[in-house]
């Protein structure tokens, strides 16, 4: 096996992301470079107890830092939590100098850019992913958001951070079930751009940092250079909605239900199966690429229970999605695995069917 290099920098467009065992030595150093006026630590309970240690040890700079801590989980990206922030800094007087730096998974990041990209009509933060999902996809490319009224991102900037910075040893911390959640932007990224990182992923021991860090480096790659192309989603950027407008609006859903709620990469792998079936009706997609997606993404996922009747509320749900269009809902559907076309108007008795689809895929298995 080729060795990684010890620090290996991402161009994507208006920010670097940097990977490796010396990426946190790199981001000591450019403290240094940059000298804020003050310097914050944005956290959850669980990244401030974890990694926070980890990343005052090999980032001395920071120790002098205030935390501010927020609960875990989707329900921080709020309003009500951003008050308290954006009350917070003013409290300590923060300027428009200071650093945020954002210690966490795709919540944090999220969160932790829209204060920032917010705040003073803008503030220097830097993301530091500790999820998988973050360091593959939610903490790459400068999108921030927060959730209003049980729809996702609804309320956001475009803020870029000053550089992304991977320590892949953070996911030491993180069970089986986080870890696949970030998993699946991974098999996004493979089925929208790259049919050899998709076969990769699939035969990928996923347990193994050893092997899953040369993957993530690859995701982090394809998520930068599709931002570097087009930074503010007008065009090939679309690509990575592939399985969000459905997934999105199971998500959503699946906060207000019984069941257990989702998390994102779930809800997105769901949307995935049902996105793949739907490019398949188009006859953009072959039956047999299809029927490879669904059976990995229903081998790596557990089954989420639909009734027929529930379909109703979960396109409600999806109608404000911001990739809609005209009143249309607007589709990146795939043309095969590794390529994809986006903007595919689609119906809702169409997305009624891909979601029968799915309940019945789940049934019968």
């Amino acid at each position: 096996m080729n060795r990684l290099p010890e620090v290996e920098t991402i161009d994507a467009g208006a920010h670097p992301v940097v990977l490796g065992a010396g990426a946190l030595g790199t981001f000591n150093k450019r403290i240094g470079e940059l000298d804020p006026s003050a310097c914050f630590i944005l956290g959850d309970e669980n990244t401030l107890r974890h990694c926070l240690p980890e990343l005052l040890a090999h980032v001395p700079r920071l120790r002098d830092a205030e935390t501010i801590g927020v609960p875990v989980g989707e329900a921080s990206k709020s309003l009500s939590v951003c008050s308290d922030i954006w009350q917070h800094l003013t409290d300590r007087a923060a300027d428009r100098e200071a650093l945020l730096v954002n210690l966490g998974g795709g919540v944090v990041t999220d969160l932790g850019g829209f204060i920032a990209g917010t705040f003073k009509r803008g503030l220097h933060c830097v993301h530091v992913p500790t999820s998988l999902m973050g360091m593959v996809d939610a903490g790459i490319g400068g999108k921030t958001g927060i959730d209003l009224g049980g729809v996702k991102n609804v309320v956001g900037v475009f803020h870029d951070p000053l550089a992304v910075y991977v320590h892949v040893p953070f996911l030491k911390s993180l069970g089986k079930r986080e870890l696949l959640n970030g998993v699946a932007e991974m098999i996004k990224h493979g089925l929208v751009r790259s049919a050899e990182h998709w076969n990769a992923v699939s035969n990928a021991p996923l347990h193994d940092l050893g092997a899953l860090e040369p993957l993530v480096r690859r995701s982090a790659a394809i998520k930068a250079e599709v931002v570097k192309e087009d930074p503010r989603e007008k065009g090939p950027r679309k690509l990575l909605n592939f399985g969000h407008t459905i997934g999105h609006g199971i998500e959503a859903y699946s906060w207000e239900g019984q069941q257990r709620a989702l998390f994102h990469g779930e809800a997105i792998a769901i949307g995935m199966i049902c996105e793949a079936w739907l490019s398949c009706r188009a006859g953009l997609l072959d039956r047999e690429s299809n029927d490879r997606i669904a059976a990995q993404l229903l081998g790596l996922y557990k089954p989420f229970s639909l009734q027929g009747s529930e379909a109703h509320r979960i396109i409600e749900l999806m109608r404000n999605d911001k990739k809609n269009s005209g009143g249309q809902f607007r589709f990146t559907l795939l043309t095969g695995i590794g390529s994809a076309q986006v903007d595919v108007p689609i119906t809702a008795a169409q997305v009624r069917e891909a979601l029968e689809h799915y309940r019945l895929l789940v049934k019968e298995g």
